[in-house]
């Protein structure tokens, strides 16, 4: 397909052109003129078109995005904030980082001129990646000043197959059954206050293929993310989750990880006071785990939706503290209830001072903020009495239990051993 820059001023779309050039046409008639993106008919044309469509003023901002470059990008885009590409970060096509002022839009923009078979990848807020051919195309006003461009994205990922994706794609495909069969089952891991009481379980996803066997969640939780179908596994490894604690004789938390798709699509508080509902579990006994990447995807909307859990009365814990972008005013402005130290911390624990010095702040930074600490991965007595020494709150790992079914841990949890039916 050609396509080339229309110019403002036309009353009339040029002739035997095809639909894309009409809306190209269509396109610049509004960029020339502010208010027309807001008009109903231009809504009506692009808003449910398949393809990947927006629009950016002279210096690249966005003004304008449809929903299908919103479901490209994974997350909201902000109007006026995000420049040249609606997604997060570019690579080029070899994985090397791309720099927003060597993006095919931003050189359409400075060059004046159409750009057409240039590749990148894009990253998303949940990391996954996406190979797409971006379009742009600049407009002009009448007297041939650049008012802005039109950006059409074509995902070619599934054209051009990466090494894995074949194999990530068959994975995706069996995850799809299986959750349809109700294959995926919990394995629960046993979270201890720092006097030796029980505190608690941590939820984690368990996948027996009837022919591969176990699939390790560091495969199958790609696949369903990039398979679209993390949003149906994290909302049954939700209800299972709450339903096996419901029945526990022992008023313990469950600790249950989120994905960040769940904060940027649907309604995730709507969702879980459906589950606290359905299942009778107490909210205050349901913990959230986030990731730090969700706290900085969508500032915004995180924090409305965040708020909203913990008007449940669901707590809300930090996982993986330590690794990501997290900062002080993140901590003090969302309602945190967990830090989770991160396990590559508490593995040093002994072997480098460094560690130890980054536990001990992370302890006396969440109980300064009136947050509760924890500390995942202990494997060892060692690192086990430093910790309660430096007064975490509550720890978890292989020293103190494994993950497991959840009738191996009937005694624990006050119910009686029960036989699975397969």
């Amino acid at each position: 397909m050609k396509t080339s820059p229309s110019v403002a001023g036309s009353e009339t779309p040029p002739p035997n052109t095809d639909e894309a050039e009409q809306l190209l046409f269509i396109l610049s008639q509004a960029a020339a003129e502010p208010d027309a993106l807001q008009e109903d008919w231009f809504r009506e044309i692009v808003t449910k078109l398949p393809i990947a469509l927006y629009a950016t003023d002279a210096e690249g901002r966005l003004t304008y995005f449809n929903e299908a470059a919103m479901r490209f990008a994974g997350r909201q885009p902000r109007l006026g904030e995000d420049r040249w590409c609606v997604t997060h970060r570019l690579f080029q096509v070899n994985g090397t980082p791309l720099a927003h002022a060597d993006c095919p839009m931003a050189v359409a923009l400075r060059e004046r001129r159409e750009i057409r078979g240039v590749e990148a990848v894009a990253e998303r807020p949940d990391g996954s990646r996406v190979r797409f051919m971006p379009l742009p195309t600049p407009l002009f006003d009448g007297k041939g000043g650049l008012t802005g461009a039109i950006n059409l994205l074509i995902d070619i990922t599934d054209r051009r197959v990466e090494p894995g994706l074949a194999a990530q794609q068959e994975l995706a495909k069996a995850l799809k059954l299986a959750l349809a069969r109700g294959e995926i089952g919990l394995h629960y891991q046993p979270v201890f206050a720092s006097g030796g009481q029980l505190a608690g379980f941590e939820a984690l996803a368990r996948w027996r293929h009837p022919e591969r066997g176990e699939i390790p969640p560091a495969q199958f939780i790609p696949a369903a993310e990039a398979g679209g179908l993390i949003l149906p596994l994290a909302e049954q490894v939700l209800r299972q989750a709450c339903t096996e604690a419901a029945r526990w004789a022992k008023p313990l938390r469950i600790a249950v990880n989120i994905s960040p798709l769940q904060f940027h699509h649907g309604d995730l508080p709507g969702l879980i006071d459906m589950v606290l509902s359905e299942t009778g579990l107490e909210p205050e006994r349901l913990e959230l785990e986030i990731t730090e990447g969700v706290m900085i995807a969508d500032f915004d909307r995180t924090m409305l939706v965040l708020h909203r859990i913990k008007a449940l009365g669901v707590r809300i814990a930090l996982d993986d503290f330590g690794t990501g972008y997290s900062s002080l005013s993140y901590l003090h402005m969302f309602p945190l209830s967990t830090l989770k130290i991160d396990r590559s911390f508490v593995a040093n624990l002994g072997a480098a001072s460094e560690a130890a010095a980054i536990a001990r702040a992370v302890i006396a930074l969440g109980h300064a903020l009136g947050i509760e600490v924890v500390a995942e991965g202990v494997e060892t007595r060692e690192q086990l009495d430093f910790l309660i020494d430096e007064g975490c709150d509550y720890t978890q790992g292989y020293l103190l239990g494994e993950p497991r079914p959840a009738e191996d841990y009937a005694q624990l949890t006050g119910c009686e051993s029960r036989v699975l039916s397969h």
